[in-house]
């Protein structure tokens, strides 16, 4: 005997049957639904970035443009206060400028003077050699030297006091290259005669004979051959000088000292595209943009420095200038002795 079972359906499970259905229809997003969902969130992410990117060029400039005045108003203080100090016990009888400068090859030199070290005589030129003390080498005796260059002490073999000056000097800088000023005095049958040399050792003295006959020579060597023109008989004379020479090489500021060549030098600041001088002279009043060895040093009342750079390498790449205005103080000494003033 079969058994059949019957489900009855209630008005209630019919309205549950249609709602389920009806649900399954509209869980989920259509194609359009989901397109413009998609361009909102574009819209918005754009936005967010564009902002964003806005924010961080603001950044950059504003990093760039702090490192830039930093690094060009440091170098800018060091070099004015170099400026400054210009001449300073520089013998103002050489006729040569404490200060040379030129806007259009972006270098500025400042020399000063260097007070325990003794002016030499050119006692024999040969080649890239000055010979400082004693006679010529074709001599046989001591008295052949002029007296500039006369041993005061012909028997012992050691340094007269301006040589020994200039031992020490160099000992005391590590025996690195100095700078040097060959001068040549102005008289009724020569003009002033000024060179920039670098003196690059004091040689060992050379001594020969023996008592009356003992001859002294000392030496120094140069880094170039002897300019034309200084010789034993026209009272030439070798100077050192203290000097500090800066140029923009390469976008950068170099500092050289002493003799050092640009390779040798040191960076001052990085990312300097350029350095301009505009001097103001008196009597009679005119401005310059250089300066050359021998001046007008004394007519010098101010030097306006300006330094270009960009911004270190970082933000946008917008040139920054920055000036100084220097009174070198050692000006009016050099004035009153030009002009005979008290």
């Amino acid at each position: 005997m079969a058994i059949r079972f019957c489900i009855r359906q209630t008005p209630t499970t019919r309205r549950s049957a249609v709602n389920n259905s009806h649900s399954s229809r509209t869980a989920g997003l259509t194609l359009v639904e989901l397109l413009v969902a998609m361009g909102l969130f574009l819209v918005v992410l754009t936005i967010a970035f564009n902002a964003f990117s806005s924010s961080n060029k603001l950044v950059e400039a504003d990093t760039g443009r702090v490192m830039a005045n930093q690094n060009v108003q440091s170098a800018l203080d060091i070099l004015a206060a170099d400026i400054r100090q210009a001449g300073e016990d520089l013998s103002l009888d050489l006729g040569v400028s404490g200060l040379e400068f030129d806007s259009s090859g972006k270098t500025v030199t400042v020399r000063r003077g260097i007070t325990k070290v003794q002016r030499l005589p050119l006692c024999f030129v040969s080649g890239s050699t000055i010979q400082i003390s004693g006679p010529p080498p074709s001599a046989t005796t001591p008295g052949a030297a002029t007296s500039a260059c006369a041993y005061s002490a012909p028997t012992t073999g050691v340094d007269p006091t301006n040589v020994a000056d200039w031992r020490t000097y160099f000992t005391a800088q590590g025996n690195q290259s100095q700078t040097a000023i060959l001068y040549r005095p102005a008289t009724s049958t020569q003009t002033l005669k000024v060179d920039p040399v670098v003196v690059t050792a004091v040689l060992p003295a050379a001594t020969s004979g023996s008592g009356s006959t003992f001859i002294y020579r000392a030496s120094v060597s140069l880094s170039a051959t002897v300019p034309s023109g200084y010789t034993s008989s026209n009272g030439s004379l070798l100077v050192l000088v203290d000097q500090r020479r800066y140029k923009v090489l390469s976008s950068d500021l170099i500092l050289a000292v002493g003799g050092q060549t640009d390779t040798q030098a040191q960076v001052v600041a990085y990312g300097v595209t350029d350095l301009t001088f505009n001097s103001t002279l008196v009597n009679p009043p005119a401005t310059a943009s250089s300066l050359t060895m021998t001046g007008p040093w004394a007519r010098i009342k101010s030097v306006a420095v300006t330094m270009t750079s960009g911004t270190a390498g970082q933000g946008t790449n917008k040139p920054r200038s920055f000036t100084a205005t220097v009174f070198p103080r050692n000006i009016e000494q050099a004035r009153s002795t030009s002009t005979g003033s008290p």
